[in-house]
Formats: C-alpha cells, sequence, structure tokens
C-alpha cells in the first residue's frame, strides 16, 4: 500500500478511495488540493460532504452501481473550502477482494473547471449573437415603423395651427423619439451603433468622468479611482467609453443597497500570441480596465442572462434591461472584450479588455463642412415598405424634386432604364427583398456614374457591409428619419454633384 501511496502522491489528477459505505479510506495530495482542504481532514468523510447538493443523486447513484458495474464516468461539481467550484470528471472502478466481493471504489478525479468555463463562454458568445441577430432584424422593422409613425404625424402637425390636436401630434413625435432611442441600444448590443472611434487616452477619460459619478451615484457609495493617465491609449469612441462607464456604475448603485465602494481600476496587459498547440487564443496588448463593486453580488443563473437584451433583476417598470447589453455590444464594436465575476454576498467585477495603440495612430479631426445649398433634382427612390415609399414621395415632393419611384431592386433598374435624362441622387433602402441596395447601386453605377447614392436602413451604417466599394461615394440615412433629415440629406448629394460638375 506504501507503494501505491508514492505512485498516487506523484499524480496531477486527484485520487479518491471510498469504502462499500462510500466513505472516505484516502486520498492523493492533489485531490485534497483540488478541493483546498488536507488529506487528514478527509479521512472518514463520505464523498457526499464535499457535494453540490444537485449532484448528491448522481454520486449515490454511481456508488450504488459500482459493486454490480464495470467502470463508469460522471460529471460532478464539488465545493472547495473556500466556497469555490469544482468542476470534474470522476472515472469510478470498483474494488473487489480475491473472492470477488465488492469492498470499496477508486476515483480518479480530474479538474475540468476551466474547461467547462470556457465551453459556457463559446456557449455564451453563441447565445448572444444569435439574440444579436434577432434584436437587430427587430429594431430594423421597428424602426420601418417608426419612419412611418414619425413621419406622417410630422406631416400632419406641420398642416395644423396651434391648438390641442397639434399639441397631442407633438406627444406623438416626442414618443417616437423615446421609442427610436430604445431601437437605438438595441442596435449598441448587436455591434451596430454607428460609433466615432478616436485614440483617446482611457485614463484621462476616466479621471474625467469622476465628477460625474461622484454626482450620480449616491453619497453612501465610495468611489475609489486606481488609474494614470497620459500611459497608455485606445482607439475608441469616447461618448461610447463614458457611457459604459456610466452604465456599470449604475449597476454597481443597484447592487449596493446599504452603501458600499465602487473600485475603477486601469491597467495594462501584456500579448498572448496564438498557442500552437490549443494553449489559448490570441491576444493583442490591451488595456484593462476593471469595475469592482461590493454589492450583494449575483448568482450563476443571474450570470448567464447578465448581457441578454431586456433582462434586469429589478422590479417592474424600473429597468428595461438594456444598460449591460448596450456595454456589451459597445465594447465588442469597439474591438474589446468584457467578462463579469460575481457570487452572491462577494460583489461583482466586470473587466473589460480595449486593444492599445500608439499615440501616433491619433486621426485628425474631421473637416467642419458648411451645410448645403438646397437644389431641385431628380431623385430615383427605392424602397420596399409603401407607407416609408409614399411618406418620403411626399416629403421631396414638396421640396420640389421630380420623384421616380420603385419598391424592389428590379423594379429600379427597369424605371432607370426607361427615364430618358439625368438622376441626380439614388435613395434606396439597403435591406429588400430579391436585390439589395448595393447590389443595386453597383449595377446602376456602371451606366450613371455620376449619380450620388444615399443608402438609408433601419440597421445601423457600421454593422452594413460593402458601402465602401462602391465607384461613387455613398451616403447614409438612418430610419426612423424625419422631414428635415430626409430633406437636408438629398439636397446635400444633389449640391455635391452640381459642385463637381462645375467647371
Amino acid at each position: 500500500m506504501e507503494r501505491l501511496r508514492t505512485i498516487f502522491d506523484g499524480m496531477f489528477d486527484g485520487v479518491w478511495l471510498i469504502g462499500s459505505d462510500g466513505r472516505t479510506t484516502y486520498v492523493n495530495e492533489a485531490m485534497a488540493g483540488l478541493l483546498g482542504t488536507t488529506t487528514d481532514s478527509m479521512h472518514g468523510h463520505p464523498i457526499t460532504e464535499y457535494l453540490s447538493e444537485e449532484f448528491l443523486a448522481t454520486a449515490e447513484g454511481m456508488i450504488g452501481r459500482q459493486p454490480v458495474s464495470s467502470a463508469e464516468r460522471v460529471d460532478m461539481r464539488f465545493l472547495r473550502a473556500d466556497g469555490a467550484d469544482l468542476w470534474t470528471l470522476v472515472a469510478a472502478s470498483p474494488i473487489v477482494n480475491a473472492d470477488g466481493s465488492y469492498v470499496g471504489s477508486m476515483l480518479n478525479v480530474s479538474d475540468v473547471t476551466g474547461k467547462r468555463a470556457a465551453q459556457n463562454q463559446a456557449m455564451q458568445n453563441q447565445k448572444l449573437e444569435a439574440i444579436g441577430a434577432f434584436a437587430a432584424g427587430i429594431s430594423h422593422d421597428f424602426n420601418n415603423l417608426l419612419t412611418s409613425i414619425r413621419g406622417y404625424t410630422e406631416l400632419a402637425y406641420a398642416e395644423l395651427p396651434e391648438g390641442t390636436i397639434r399639441a397631442d401630434l407633438g406627444q406623438v413625435i416626442a414618443s417616437a423619439d423615446r421609442a427610436q432611442a430604445i431601437t437605438s441600444r438595441l442596435l449598441a448590443f448587436t455591434r451596430g451603433q454607428a460609433l466615432q472611434p478616436v485614440v483617446v487616452d482611457p485614463g484621462r477619460v476616466l479621471l474625467d468622468m469622476l465628477p460625474m459619478l461622484r454626482s450620480l451615484l449616491s453619497e453612501d457609495i465610495d468611489i475609489v479611482l486606481d488609474v494614470e493617465p497620459g500611459k497608455t491609449w485606445v482607439r475608441i469612441d469616447p461618448v461610447a467609453l463614458d457611457q459604459v462607464l456610466v452604465n456599470l456604475a449604475v449597476n454597481a448603485e443597484d447592487a449596493m443597497h446599504d452603501g458600499g465602494t465602487l473600485t475603477i481600476a486601469m491597467d495594462e496587459v501584456d500579448g498572448r500570441p496564438q498557442q500552437a498547440l490549443g494553449g489559448g487564443e490570441a491576444r493583442p496588448a490591451s488595456v484593462r480596465i476593471q469595475v469592482t463593486d461590493s454589492g450583494a453580488g449575483m448568482d450563476e443563473t443571474t450570470l448567464t442572462r447578465l448581457f441578454d437584451p431586456f433582462f434586469t433583476t429589478k422590479d417592474l417598470g424600473k429597468g428595461t434591461g438594456l444598460g449591460l447589453s448596450t456595454v456589451y455590444g459597445l465594447i465588442g464594436q469597439s474591438g474589446g472584450t468584457i467578462n463579469v465575476e460575481s457570487a452572491v454576498g462577494k460583489g461583482s467585477s466586470f473587466t473589460i479588455l480595449l486593444p492599445k495603440v500608439a499615440m501616433g495612430s491619433r486621426l485628425p479631426p474631421p473637416a467642419i463642412v458648411d451645410p448645403p445649398e438646397v437644389g431641385i433634382g431628380i431623385v430615383l427612390m427605392v424602397e420596399d415598405e409603401p407607407s416609408v415609399r409614399e411618406f418620403a414621395r411626399r416629403v421631396l415632393d414638396r421640396a420640389g424634386h421630380t420623384l421616380l419611384t420603385a419598391g424592389n431592386g428590379d423594379e429600379a433598374i427597369s424605371v432607370a432604364n426607361k427615364w430618358p435624362g439625368e438622376i441626380d441622387v439614388l435613395l434606396t433602402d439597403i435591406v429588400m427583398p430579391g436585390m439589395h441596395g448595393q447590389v443595386l447601386a453597383a449595377n446602376l453605377l456602371k451606366v450613371r456614374p455620376d449619380m450620388r447614392v444615399i443608402f438609408m436602413s433601419g440597421y445601423a451604417e457600421d454593422s452594413i457591409p460593402a458601402l465602401d466599394r462602391l465607384t461613387a461615394p455613398a451616403s447614409f440615412l438612418a430610419k426612423p428619419f424625419s422631414t428635415a433629415s430626409l430633406t437636408n440629406a438629398v439636397a446635400r448629394e444633389i449640391a455635391a454633384a452640381r459642385a463637381l460638375a462645375e467647371p
């Protein structure tokens, strides 16, 4: 037996010997280490004493089958002495005497906690991507409806004199704008929100945010800021980073019912190359921002749904459930990652990793463009939603433009081929049955290279591929749009086209 002990103690996996009653007769050092205890303290205790409650029946069934079965493997979750989970793969083999009578079992216990966490993360990412695709589709359809609701209301509002009815229509427009804000947050989750990233010093952003956070959070919450500006840079939309920090701070406040401490720390993380034998994914050198609270913490069920849109632990009417999903989308769209660690009663810690960039990669500020002069032109408008098409037609007709309309790409090509004169602007939806807007624009530009293009969509511009592959410049008009934004977009393209045509 001493020889066996020497062999077992040299093994990396846990070895656990139990008697026919399920009580421990021997464990090696590795097994005791996995559970965060000692070999002596485990002697004589049943295996079920170290299991999480939901696996008690699994262990009892396995032990009960051992006298009449061969080896078997089962997944089990043990609880370490510090309360942490220990996910394992347990291979159980019966131990019998020379006469074949069962005297106990040998359990070979492999720690699969890290592997399981990686699998769970992969499943969570797949789930969030699926939810994101669904949310993007809902946002697109909803933005089409909002375009009609807001647009026709705006047309009626403009025709009425001051009075109660006009004021009521103003409330409808305001409500449509609030609805648009919700779809914008959904688009942020789907990583489809239009961002304007620049190279910024995240330490400076965090320091500048401190006064706002102090005024935003209750007085019984202490804010500890551990950052050093001027050391590193990331490429991100500063407004998006502000939005992320505010959402995380408000979420932390909700978790600290009786006050507490919110700690925001920043440091750098070295890059990690792709490992040849599956030792981990490649990761660039990053800036790490950690937002940690001393609040109530979260259980595993809450953690698995934390970034889902509309998931909230708040009472009905006290939260939309879009705050953390917005954070997830903004960080992902900025090329970063966000993870959370939490346990009930132990607070929560959100870790954001953003790729580092060189200070020299700062882009010049965008040029200031003067507002366009209004011009009258020929507009080919392509929109598969009849209510949106009719609204846009009425708006542009009132502005004095000549309108050619079509409900899909094939119809638009037919209309363009029959039109004998020039077409100044193609105003087209992107996502349409049959031919998408990008393909339509590319086909028409082959025969009308001077035509300007405006894409419109309920999706965000950054989420739409191939806009930069056209042979002519294209602009983007997000739905829902107002009468002013539509007329200005068309006037801007007509003015630009005529400026290029002038000698």
